[in-house]
């Protein structure tokens, strides 16, 4: 062998020796000293800031290696163009965690009318904190009292949205073009606590979806004195506090109908969804899937979500893929339905002065 080779062989041993560690680094080496980021799609003081923020608070003790956690918060498209960002511009390394709105999984399923760039079925999902049930409210002083009152009204039910193909906005039409329901809304709002002070100042008329765990913590007491007015639930199931009202799925008299209905609002079993991108190492993401279940049962954050009246009511990343998989399986034309009831979007306003 010549001495040339020799060293060529000697070289390559030596890095063969350095990169292979590197290569099969465990969960625990990559995560020691590291800092995980969650990024919320809304802005703060929502019911996905609480919630992600009660996460981020025991997550890490979990995770192996046990990492710094904090919260970063970017709100756009409520939601979209944080899980634009966490897909597709951010390290694939399992230090980027997005928590976006329920509803931003199914965006893609609009197809050419969506601005999502990912894939919902590749993206990685670690779990989520509940199943969620939202309902649709007006504030007293408009003349809806009953969802009947929805299709029969003169003029429409004005109600606040965060960005264009979320479901703040989305849902309200859907119910338009399926069910009949005079909706119409102004979006652009930041997030949740941006839409309540619309509300409460008379801009808007109400809220066409409001998770219920965000609504029974901190305006349940408008409920009970009838400042607000719950028209109906959103969701697979009713939720067990509010028994006697309606489940919009059995609003629709088409089965149909009641198919595509099921399709949107499966995002409602997602409640609080957590994801990294595809491309990050299955080992990691499978750690900070463990790490997601047992914090889920860590007696100081269910204290802590007690406080916070913050349900928890876990759904695994596994189960969480199931479910997109199942719903991206959904008959095609069902689907074309559901996309040509988002499409129509009559007087749509936006705050900032963009249209579509």
């Amino acid at each position: 062998m010549n001495l040339h080779l020799a060293r060529l062989l000697a070289v390559f041993g030596v890095a063969t020796v350095a990169v292979g560690p590197a290569l099969a680094q465990a969960p625990s080496e990559f995560f020691k000293d590291k800092t995980v980021t969650f990024y919320v799609g809304l802005s703060a003081g929502g019911g996905y800031d609480v919630n992600a923020r009660l996460v981020a608070r025991h997550i890490g003790k979990y995770i192996p290696g046990n990492p710094q956690v904090i919260v970063r918060n970017m709100p756009g498209g409520g939601g979209l163009v944080m899980t634009n960002y966490v897909a597709n511009v951010a390290n694939k390394d399992g230090l980027h965690i997005g928590a976006p709105q329920r509803g931003i999984p199914f965006e893609p399923l609009l197809g050419d009318h969506s601005n999502a760039k990912f894939d919902a079925v590749k993206l990685n999902w670690i779990g989520s904190a509940n199943t969620d049930t939202s309902v649709a409210v007006v504030h007293k002083r408009t003349d809806v009292k009953v969802w009947q009152d929805l299709r029969t009204r003169k003029n429409d039910v004005i109600v606040a949205g965060t960005g264009i193909g979320t479901e703040s906005v989305t849902v309200p039409y859907i119910l338009r073009n399926l069910l009949g329901f005079k909706f119409r809304v102004i979006a652009g709002y930041p997030g949740g606590s941006e839409m309540n002070l619309a509300m409460l100042r008379g801009e808007v008329d109400g809220r066409g979806t409001f998770s219920w765990t965000s609504l029974k913590p901190h305006l349940k007491e408008w409920v009970d004195t009838g400042e607000l007015v719950i028209l109906y639930q959103q969701g697979l199931r009713k939720h067990p506090d509010i028994p006697n009202v309606p489940l919009v799925l059995d609003l629709a008299d088409e089965p149909d109908i009641r198919r595509v209905l099921r399709v949107q609002f499966t995002a409602f079993e997602l409640g609080r969804p957590y994801f990294v991108s595809d491309g990050v190492p299955a080992d990691r993401v499978a750690a900070l899937r463990r790490a997601f279940d047992m914090a889920m049962k860590d007696k100081t954050l269910l204290a802590d979500a007690d406080k916070l009246n913050q349900e928890i009511n876990p759904f695994t990343g596994e189960e969480m893929q199931k479910v997109l998989a199942d719903v991206y399986a959904t008959p095609k034309a069902l689907i074309a339905r559901l996309a040509e009831a988002t499409r129509s979007k009559p007087d749509l306003k936006v705050l900032d002065g963009r249209s579509k």
